[in-house]
């Protein structure tokens, strides 16, 4: 038999059907808002798969990396994305000085790549999978980048007696690593595969004695099928598996490229860039080992020695050394020291035999997770994404990350709150894991909520254009992967991500249940000053399109949090309380702690955010009210990314006439049928707060009182809106008065209406609805005053029903 490569135009169709097949078929599951964009309902496009030759196993592979799983015959395991970063040279060293695509997510491993189709994540394990049937066992590996199959090299070890004191310690193929008890060898390339005695060096070329080699570009897989009679099986082994660079024969691993891929290549250091089966538990957010254990134990005691450090948490910024920000410590560090052993997977062949199948796995505390996007903005990734907020991509594959954290109490099929903590810019998805774990323990553990934080595609798209379809999409996700109560979403974020909490809960406010802004700018950058913006971004989605102010009456049902520090320079203070000031001259709810913790980075890992989070509670979202003023930008909405203005409570199907930059498109609503619970403001503060940091508070609360008498009449105002829906059962509007004062012309359409309803004008009939319980009305510019009225048929039968049910005598038990 032999090497099978699959490629080519056939490759490249698999990959665009895939793509262009996303959308169909989409819904919204269950624990997500049903009125979200269209992102957030489309089902992930599948990743391409092997053909059932090569690979003749299901490809179940588990969505939490550093887990695995049995399914059908296969061993699954999925390893962490974006982590092929090597060792951390010198020993010791605490972070990469190299350049990387987060500047303030710093890397553990010293290893980059040189200039070319490696695009910077050349040896990156996504997959590994090793399957049996009765005359082969079948080894797979799935690259997260394949943009020339010459590029990487994987090596898998096997301990067949699973005993350390026999066979070798040194990986052949020049690996430079090392791990007690290999009696077998199995080195991969697009070039061959080869078995390997590492006692004695002999090479056995796999293909060439009845073995298969498939090199498939689409599905990014290298599988070796091997003949049970040249590799016999059985008992249980133990297994591990590397990958590097492969040198120009593809027989061996090249040296690698430490800090600069401009300087040649070390010939001392470990040649391996990633190795796999490592665990949740191996790479925990905070991870501190012998190498730097003392570096930080001294800047920790320096930093936290006296009371005034303690307070402050000064301590916490020797987390940027311990924050395991691409779950890649442990290897950085176990690789400078060459033994590999501690990361291996055991195989029982017997359970492969019997087709044994296990359930996903899915761990609570904090784990990395991974989905399949819609978009596929590249190969690779970006380490030098130039200037801050340029809002392009820098993780370019459609393999993308995101972090959870699951309460340790959650039970599937219960419903749990969701609430979002968004990153900074310059940080990634691990940013709260790796710096504020006291933030995770009080806002997700303590509060039984899960968390969840997405990377966006990088560290810096302001969650807009691609970043936002990630939000949506990581929203679905986990929708279906988790039991989410879709009326308690809250949304979070600190500096950019507290930008977020307006921005998604401002275009989206019938989505979230609260919101808590932590050092966030008040625009799409820095403002100085109300109206002195000073790094307002060049993309004019940010520059033209990145104010919060106008928008916060869209908030009218949502609580806020707003927490900031009084030394914060790169988000002055002023900002959040002009914020502040019109959630109060609107009446609005508020809740502004301005505390004396450090500057703006400083802030971000003292982890003092205990005030911030007692006041965000667990809140509930507001369903259908009666009233509501909904702003949006309309040059935001982007049909190809999903996302875009969709509605607010009862009116969905928005559109504008001017989608110019700086326009702003508006409807204020008012709806008399559902009369919602009168209102008294409760003013409070300034007040001194001492803990977790000294400050202020001030805000604004509501005290509920009863509800006037419901009227079957409603009033809507549109600045620039060219269509709209009601939706007429939700507004409790089914037949009454509908008052409309448009600025031009608008396609108005009235859903779920019993059919045949007449919508009339001045006493003459405008439209009436279909049999699906549609009905179109032109609406001019100008005051419209439309009337629903059902047709005297149906008053009839509706007159008849209710004198049946007031003829029924009364149940007296």
């Amino acid at each position: 038999m032999r090497r099978r490569v699959v490629g080519g135009w056939l490759a490249a169709a698999a990959v665009l059907l895939a793509c262009a097949t996303s959308p169909a078929g989409a819904t919204v599951p269950k624990g997500m808002p049903a009125d979200v964009p269209a992102a957030g309902s489309w089902q992930p496009a599948p990743l391409p798969e092997p053909s059932s030759a090569a690979w003749p196993f299901p490809s179940t592979f588990p969505q939490t990396s550093g887990t695995g799983r049995l399914a059908g015959g296969a061993s699954l395991w999925t390893d962490f994305v974006y982590d092929d970063y090597g060792a951390t040279v010198p020993p010791g060293g605490p972070t990469s000085t190299y350049d990387s695509s987060s500047g303030l997510a710093p890397r553990h491993g010293d290893y980059v790549f040189p200039p070319g189709p490696a695009d910077n994540n050349g040896a990156d394990i996504f997959r590994a999978g090793v399957g049996l049937d009765s005359k082969y066992s079948y080894w797979r590996v799935d690259w997260v980048t394949l943009a020339d199959p010459n590029v990487p090299i994987a090596e898998w070890t096997f301990d067949t007696d699973n005993n350390t004191s026999t066979g070798g310690s040194a990986w052949p193929a020049e690996a430079g690593v090392s791990s007690p008890g290999i009696d077998q060898a199995l080195l991969v390339s697009s070039r061959g595969a080869w078995l390997i005695n590492p006692l004695t060096g002999v090479r056995t070329n796999v293909v060439q004695n009845g073995g298969v080699l498939t090199v498939d570009s689409a599905s990014k897989s290298f599988i070796v099928a091997v003949p049970r009679t040249l590799l016999p099986v059985s008992g249980t082994w133990r297994v591990r598996l590397a990958s590097g660079l492969a040198d120009a024969t593809g027989q061996n691993f090249a040296p690698p490229y430490i800090d600069n891929p401009s300087s040649p290549p070390s010939s001392t250091a470990e040649r391996v860039y990633n190795v796999t089966f490592r665990t949740v538990a191996q790479e925990p957010t905070e991870y501190t080992s012998a190498l730097t254990s003392t570096l930080v134990a001294a800047a920790q005691a320096a930093l936290g020695a006296t009371p005034v450090g303690q307070a402050l948490g000064a301590d916490g910024i020797t987390r940027s050394v311990t924050g395991n920000f691409w779950m890649e410590n442990d290897q950085a560090e176990t690789l400078e020291g060459g033994d590999v052993s501690k990361f291996s997977l055991l195989v029982d062949w017997s359970q492969l035999a019997a087709k044994t199948t296990t359930p996903e796995p899915q761990p609570t505390g904090y784990s990395a997770r991974w989905y399949a996007s819609s978009l596929h903005p590249g190969s690779g990734q970006v380490v030098n994404d130039g200037n801050e907020g340029n809002f392009k991509p820098t993780l370019l594959e459609r393999i993308q990350p995101y972090a959870v954290y699951v309460p340790t109490n959650y039970t599937p099929g219960h419903p749990m709150p969701l609430t979002w903590i968004l990153h900074s810019l310059e940080v990634n998805y691990n940013q709260y894991g790796a710096l504020d774990p006291d933030l995770i323990q009080q806002l997700c553990q303590d509060r039984g909520s899960i968390c969840a934080t997405t990377e966006g595609f990088g560290p810096a798209g302001w969650y807009y254009n691609e970043a936002e379809t990630d939000f949506w999409q990581v929203w679905h996700a986990l929708a279906q992967s988790y039991s989410l109560n879709a009326a308690r979403t809250a949304i979070t974020g600190y500096s950019m991500g507290g930008w977020a909490s307006y921005k998604l809960a401002f275009e989206h406010p019938d989505d979230f249940a609260a919101a808590m802004v932590l050092d966030g700018p008040v625009v799409c950058g820095i403002e100085f000053y109300p109206g002195e913006n000073g790094n307002a971004f060049s993309d004019p989605a940010c520059s033209q399109d990145g104010q919060s102010k106008p928008f916060i009456h869209n908030a009218l049902w949502i609580p806020y949090v707003i927490d900031h520090t009084y030394a914060d320079e790169l988000v002055p203070v002023s900002g959040p309380i002009s914020n502040a000031q019109i959630f109060d001259s609107l009446d609005q709810r508020y809740d502004l702690f301005i505390h004396t913790g450090g500057d703006h980075l400083a802030f971000a890992t003292e982890d003092r955010f205990g005030d911030a989070v007692a006041a965000l509670g667990e809140p509930a979202r507001k369903l259908n009210p009666g009233k509501f003023t909904y702003s949006w930008y309309p040059s935001l909405d982007n049909a190809s990314l999903g996302i875009g203005a969709t509605g607010d409570y009862w009116l969905s199907g928005l559109a504008a006439r001017n989608a110019a930059y700086g326009t702003i498109a508006t409807v204020q609503a008012s709806d008399a049928a559902l009369p919602d619970w009168s209102i008294t403001d409760e003013r409070f503060g300034p007040s001194l707060v001492t803990q977790p940091l000294p400050g202020t508070e001030t805000g604004l609360w509501w005290k509920f009182g009863p509800k006037p008498k419901a009227h079957r009449r409603m009033t809507l105002t549109l600045t620039d809106v060219s269509a709209l829906a009601l939706d007429a059962r939700a507004a409790r509007l089914e037949t009454g008065t509908i008052t409309v004062v448009s600025d031009g012309r608008t396609h108005f359409e009235i859903l779920r209406l019993a059919p045949g309803t007449l919508v009339l004008e001045h006493h003459r009939v405008v439209a009436r609805a279909s049999k699906s319980g549609v009905a179109v009305v032109s609406l001019r510019k100008g005051t419209t005053v439309l009337v629903l009225k059902r047709p005297a048929k149906a008053r009839r039968s509706s007159a008849k029903r209710a004198h049946k049910r007031r003829a029924v005598p009364p149940f007296t038990g």
